[in-house]
Parts: structure tokens; sequence; C-alpha cells
């Protein structure tokens, strides 16, 4: 059972005290299963105790890995990786999140080859983005730094230096950047790359962006791309959550439209 621990909120509060017949009533069989473990009572009832146990002990104040597939002249792509996922997951989750980045994408490999969905100086900047990924210690500031420069319409010539300046990159590693992305080494990159896109599970990816949480790909999954922050508050099992997500529960709250709240 996949991420068991919500997809959804639920939204209405109740009085905690569950009458026996209403207990006894409910139809467990109806509830649906990624709801279960949002309350230790409903589980208990409908035999998930063990099995969210199991998600909590195993996910306990461990960082929740978000792998993203991309290409690097896709626009949304480029949207999602200088939007949200910088700006609102990386930058206010990062101590919660690990962060993957795959520049591959659409990408056909034969023989050695690369083919990608837009042209050759796709595939260049795809096989930089891998070698920058492997060399940067903290590599998504750059690419978020990179891919902006390539939304505004600069070169990937143009805009990498901007980065590796504005970043305040070492030259030693900008140069071993630039050497993997100009060899073989980077041609190697990227077939690792093409086999981390074509091994994902379940579901084979059907376009890009594309998300995989915690090693698992769901295409059902895939609308999280525009709502982050929520997966993240509702997933992350730990001592300290993020102090985020109390933002993300406060907006929750004033975009209900005539709630009744239980004195």
């Amino acid at each position: 059972m996949l991420f068991i621990c919500a997809l959804f909120t639920l939204f209405c509060l109740v009085d905690s005290n569950i009458t026996e017949t209403a207990v006894d009533d409910l139809e467990c069989s109806r509830v649906p299963p990624n709801l279960a473990c949002l309350n230790s009572q409903l589980a208990q009832k409908c035999g998930f105790a063990d099995i969210c146990n199991r998600y909590t002990k195993a996910s306990a104040n461990k960082k929740i890995e978000i792998t993203l597939l991309y290409e690097s002249l896709c626009g949304g792509c480029q949207g999602l990786i200088t939007g949200d996922l910088y700006k609102e997951v990386y930058l206010k989750y990062g101590d919660y999140v690990d962060i993957k980045l795959v520049p591959y994408g659409n990408a056909k490999s034969y023989n050695g080859t690369v083919t990608c969905q837009h042209g050759e100086e796709e595939c260049r900047i795809n096989k930089y983005e891998s070698c920058a990924l492997h060399y940067i210690s903290e590599p998504v500031p750059f690419i978020y730094c990179l891919e902006n420069q390539l939304r505004m319409g600069s070169t990937l010539d143009q805009g990498a230096p901007k980065c590796y300046e504005t970043l305040h990159i070492q030259p030693h590693i900008s140069d071993q950047v630039i050497h993997c992305a100009n060899g073989k080494y980077g041609d190697k990159m990227q077939q690792e790359d093409a086999k981390k896109t074509d091994n994902i599970w379940p579901d084979k990816h059907e376009y890009v962006p594309w998300l995989v949480f915690n090693g698992v790909s769901l295409k059902n999954a895939q609308f999280f791309i525009k709502n982050l922050p929520s997966a993240i508050c509702e997933w992350y099992v730990g001592d300290r959550p993020p102090s985020a997500c109390r933002g993300i529960g406060n907006t929750r709250r004033k975009n209900l439209n005539n709630v009744c709240m239980n004195d």
C-alpha cells in the first residue's frame, strides 16, 4: 500500500467522542485507504493499524524523497523547477525533502546515441546538467539558476557562467562540470539517467515533468505537481514537522466557505 498517510485532509472538525452506534455502523470497506492513518482509532477499527505503524516507524524523521524526471528545454519543466520546486519546496522544506533531478525526460537512447525531444541543443544541456548534478555538492540552486536563464532566452554558454558567478561556485568545480559535459563521462551520465527514467515503477512516465515519491511512480499522484507542499505536510513523520505546514493549515481553513466550527 502506497502513501498510506493521506492524500487528502479532513476539513470538518468533529467531536472525538464517537458513539458506539456510529462505530458499529461504520462500513470499513467504504473507508478510503488513504484516510485510514489519519486517526489511530479509525486505523485500529478498520484493520489498518499494522501498516500505519509500519509506515510511521520506517519513515520517522526521514526525508521524503522527491525525484523529478525532466528535460532542460521543456517549458513545463522549467516552470516547475523555477517555481514551486525551488521556491516553495527547496527553500521552505529543504530539511524535510531529498530532491533528486534526472535530466533526460522524453529522450530516446539507441546504441549509446541519445536523441532529445527538443533537438540537439537540449541533449547538450541535459548532459551538462547531468554533470552539474554529479559534481556540484548542492546542485538544486544551480539547476534552478540555469533553467531560469534558459527560460529567459539565454543559451547554455551564456547562462552557465552567470550561475557559477551568482552562486560563487569554485572554478575547479565548474571546470569538472565542463570537462564532463564535453567528454565521454557526460555521455555515461546520460545513459545512467536514461536507465533511471526507464526503470521507474510501477507506472512509466507518459510526459514530463513527472514526479516519483520515495521511489514510487504513480500516474494518479502527478496532480501533486501543483500541490507539493501539501504532500510533504501529510506524508512527513517526525518529531518536528515543518513549521511551514502550519501556514498551509491556516490557508486551508481560510479557503473553507460556510463551515460551522464545533464549539
